[in-house]
């Protein structure tokens, strides 16, 4: 990857979750389309091919003759509260070559316990008694509301200071289809100056399609954008901004606001260069969800932020 700002902050950005609703695409289709993206000039910007740990073993024989090695991040499904068996049945799956299964994602909320430390504790006990060949990388879901986010990230903050070698990380999700899944910009600000000042390293899922915020049509609610909350986290961790600040930027509704280019990022004025946004990308805010590849790069590319090579 160039050392320049744009692709610091772009580089395997997006991982591609078009298994998951509201696309929800076949196993086929949704693989096609990962193979297209791959493909194309814009293969930089795409990261791992999220999957629910049920369609592992499908995803596999799907991958028969796909060169190996491909990578994966894999959705921890516990049943009754207790994620063993999904957990060994995703390890004794990351034993095929075919796949790097380089990631788990799992929320804290199904998980059996009476605190959130009690939840991740048992959770990170099944990773470990799971006896994966290769330690994925383990992103635990907890929510951005009053209440919920200081609790679990502070139990993951925990937790990462008695194993600090363990690849724990939080996961944030920034939206949904039902009435009041969007979390209002408050809460996603209080989440990303929570992580910052606490040190806990994050991805974000669900609902960033566009660029900058916006009116979702479909449910008549602002919806979040990606240069805004990959952004505010972006500046967060090299800034150091207060969470005010953070809210202004993650409820930022003008594109003119913000810049990305070769030389920085910047949302009004406030800016990180290269080294600056790649430091933030490994340490900080490594990558978000999305159920769709071409609504965030089109969205790029009608901002003018793609260069014109890479335009379609």
């Amino acid at each position: 990857m160039k050392d320049d700002a744009l692709r610091s902050f772009l580089g395997e950005l997006i991982d591609d979750a078009g298994l998951f609703p509201p696309a929800a695409l076949s196993l086929g289709d949704a693989l096609a389309a990962h193979e297209r993206a791959a493909a194309s000039d814009a293969f930089w910007i795409v990261g791992r091919f999220v999957v629910p740990g049920s369609q592992l073993e499908a995803l596999l024989a799907a991958l028969d003759a796909a060169p190996d090695g491909f990578p994966v991040s894999a959705i921890v499904e516990a049943r009754d509260g207790s994620p063993d068996g999904a957990l060994r049945a995703l390890a004794a799956a990351a034993a095929s070559p075919r796949l790097a299964l380089e990631a788990l994602e799992c929320p804290l909320a199904s998980v059996a316990g009476a605190t959130a430390d009690e939840r991740l504790e048992r959770l990170l006990s099944a990773v470990d008694a799971a006896r994966f060949e290769r330690a994925p990388a383990l992103y635990v879901e907890v929510g951005p509301g009053a209440g919920h986010a200081p609790e679990g990230v502070l139990a993951l903050r925990r937790a990462r200071e008695r194993a600090p070698r363990r690849a724990l990380y939080a996961k944030l999700r920034c939206g949904g289809r039902e009435p009041g899944a969007v979390p209002p910009a408050s809460a996603v600000a209080g989440f990303i100056w929570e992580a910052a000042r606490l040190g806990v390293p994050f991805k974000a899922t669900a609902g960033l399609h566009h660029a900058v915020r916006y009116e979702d049509a479909a449910t008549g609610a602002p919806a979040h954008g990606f240069l805004n909350v990959i952004g505010a986290a972006v500046l967060a961790h090299a800034r150091g901004l207060d969470r005010t600040t953070l809210e202004a930027i993650v409820a930022e509704a003008d594109p003119a606001r913000f810049a990305l280019d070769e030389r920085r990022f910047a949302w009004n004025g406030i800016g990180a260069d290269a080294r600056e946004i790649g430091a933030a990308r490994q340490r900080f805010i490594h990558s978000y969800g999305s159920c769709s590849l071409d609504e965030p790069l089109d969205d790029l590319r009608a901002l003018g932020i793609l260069p014109g090579a890479l335009a379609r």
